[in-house]
């Protein structure tokens, strides 16, 4: 038996116990109101319900649709990393195969016991192989391209300036310093405080 509340009504809903289809569907539409610059509040009175209830139903889908693009970028680079380490395959197996040793047929005019050129005689020649380095370089590419599609490529290399910089903070003792980082920390813990959702059903 599901829960209910102490006002007897059940939970899911601004009016207790609601049709998933109908809770999807209040959702969509807050959804694309707050897209063309409605307000909560012009939400809420559209919707038929509370400022907070708007409030809790959009962080409720921002919430949801950010894991949804957390999953398909994860997806994605999984296919891209896929799709390099074979081509980093391939090319270190065309790499190997272009160090082996070829066997060439070779024709050779002959000469017979009086010194006169005679009958053509063929002949196998082996042949030492060094390798083709483009499959090489394509193979490094591909690491490359790996490295860069979880973000692990080499950092980025910063240039020492004994330029002065022009930072405020650069002249601040340590303390002032602490200050004024103090300051800024009380400001955004209320500004937090100030934009800080309800947490109470939709109603």
């Amino acid at each position: 038996m599901s829960p209910r509340r102490r006002n007897g009504r059940g939970r899911g809903g601004k009016d207790g116990h609601e049709p998933r289809m109908r809770i999807q569907t209040r959702e969509m539409r807050a959804l694309e109101l707050s897209i063309h610059g409605s307000t909560q509040r012009e939400i809420a009175e559209e919707l038929g319900v509370s400022q907070p209830a708007v409030s809790k139903i959009l962080s409720r889908l921002e919430e949801r649709y950010a894991r949804e693009v957390v999953a398909n970028l994860d997806r994605h680079r999984a296919k891209q990393t896929l799709r390099l380490e074979h081509q980093y395959a391939e090319s270190m197996r065309a790499w190997t195969e272009s160090k082996q040793d070829s066997t060439v047929r070779r024709q050779r005019k002959g000469q017979n016991a009086a010194g006169h050129a005679g009958p053509s005689v063929a002949e196998l020649v082996v042949e030492n192989q060094h390798g083709d380095p483009r499959y090489l370089e394509q193979a490094r590419k591909a690491l490359n391209d790996i490295r860069k599609v979880w973000g692990i490529d080499a950092p980025q290399q910063l240039r020492v300036s004994a330029t002065p910089s022009s930072s405020p903070y650069d002249d601040m003792s340590e303390d002032a310093l602490r200050e004024a980082i103090e300051a800024q920390r009380k400001l955004i813990l209320a500004g937090e405080r100030a934009t800080e959702e309800p947490t109470h059903g939709e109603s």
